[in-house]
């Protein structure tokens, strides 16, 4: 039977990527089930020898990203946030592999899967990280899914990509305990796991035996980043409606409680908190809100997707009411530069750090060094006067700023 293409080759749009750094990063392998087959022969078939991987070495294309003075990396100690089981945080630039190190890992023809979670800019820049990084490493990415928050894809996704025997799997939970179950496959082969913002239940480094590292961010400087900001619009104080994750989803969950804390100390109050578990029904959650409480000065979204159906909602109803949310999204970007639109304050995290972090971690594991168990990247907040920058830092230039955002901003 003749084998049909294995890799859909889906070209990020505009509306998620447009312009990406690099060609090959705009083309991405995704696994169905439908591919399945023709993706193990690929797998197989590829030529990619462990000489291949040793000729494809780069260390120079782990170097970190340069900082400015603005992002803040205080002592690790300070930090609120807390690991799976309460470790203590570590710095990403603590986790760090050398030149010598990066040509043992090309040596070993490692095999990479990528199961991302969600497929907006955000996610392509964790997934540009880990790629960047992997690629430099000689590890060879094997497959990228897409689960969408939906626990019955994420473990067909695993079981999926089990066929193509990977070394490492990279990915973000939904549920601690849906997430142990779906990931026990893959544990039972030896395949080393690195998560992103969540973790199986109590799983720690080294405990199941291959699992690396959990890597996150100041999650709870993250949400007071984004009060301080509504705080500084409101000095006088102001009545917020709170759309919140009504999930068990630790990053999403610690840096709405960070949000709210730091929010307590200014005159702006929550007067009501409004549940949301699927994202694309914000915009139902938002006009429900709305008509209760007609008086709101501002409202939060939890992050640039939710945002977008609180903006519909708004529109729907003719109000123009000032939105503030976490992550930075093309729709926020273009309001916050062109000052045209609800949004005026959205902040961030180094994303594009997190994936290159993630693949360093595993590279480390594979070779027996040791990872700490919970590694985090700062965060910052984005305004009109350090936009570009922030954007720029984040995304590690993989997902360019909006051209009519740069068109607004002073040249």
């Amino acid at each position: 039977m003749r084998v049909r293409k294995a890799l859909n080759k889906v070209k990020v749009s505009q509306g998620v990527a447009a312009g990406v750094r690099r060609e090959r990063a705009t083309w991405v392998p995704r696994v169905s089930a439908l591919a399945l087959v023709a993706l193990v022969a690929t797998a197989w078939g590829s030529g990619w020898s462990n000489a291949a991987a040793a000729q494809r070495c780069t260390p120079e294309g782990v170097t970190r990203q340069k900082l400015p003075s603005w992002v803040k990396m205080p002592r690790a100690t300070s930090l609120t946030t807390r690991g799976n089981v309460g470790e203590q945080p570590t710095w990403y630039t603590e986790v760090s592999i050398t030149p010598d190190q990066i040509r043992q890992v090309c040596a070993k023809g490692l095999r990479a899967a990528f199961l991302n979670w969600s497929s907006g800019a955000y996610n392509q820049a964790v997934l540009g990280g880990a790629k960047d990084a992997l690629e430099a490493m000689g590890i060879r990415l094997v497959a990228v899914t897409n689960y969408n928050f939906n626990e019955t894809q994420f473990a067909t996704d695993v079981r999926n990509v089990m066929a193509l025997k990977p070394n490492i799997i990279f990915y973000s939970g939904v549920d601690p305990t849906a997430d142990r179950a779906a990931l026990q496959p893959a544990v039972d082969a030896g395949v080393a796991v690195v998560s992103f913002a969540n973790a199986p239940g109590d799983w720690t480094t080294n405990k199941p035996k291959n699992f690396v590292t959990l890597i996150s961010y100041d999650t709870h400087g993250n949400g007071a980043a984004v009060a301080r900001e509504v705080a500084k619009r409101f000095p006088n104080g102001a009545k917020l409606g709170m759309i919140y994750f009504d999930a068990n989803y630790k990053l999403v969950n610690e840096r709405e409680k960070g949000f709210m804390d730091e929010l307590r100390k200014t005159n702006v109050k929550i007067v009501v908190r409004m549940p949301m578990s699927d994202p694309h029904k914000t915009q139902e959650i938002t006009s429900a809100m709305l008509a209760r409480y007609p008086d709101l000065d501002v409202i939060f979204a939890p992050w640039d997707l939710p945002a977008d159906g609180v903006l519909a909602a708004l529109s729907a109803a003719g109000k123009k009411i000032p939105v503030a949310h976490i992550d930075l999204g093309f729709t926020g970007a273009t309001q916050i530069a062109c000052r045209t639109g609800p949004i005026f304050v959205m902040s961030s995290q180094l994303v594009y750090e997190w994936g290159r972090t993630g693949a360093i971690a595993a590279a480390r594991h594979a070779l027996g060094q040791p990872v700490p168990p919970y590694i985090v990247v700062p965060v910052l907040a984005a305004a009109q006067d350090n936009l570009k920058e922030a954007w720029d830092l984040a995304y590690g230039g993989l997902v360019p700023l909006p051209d009519e955002a740069q068109n607004c901003l002073p040249k």
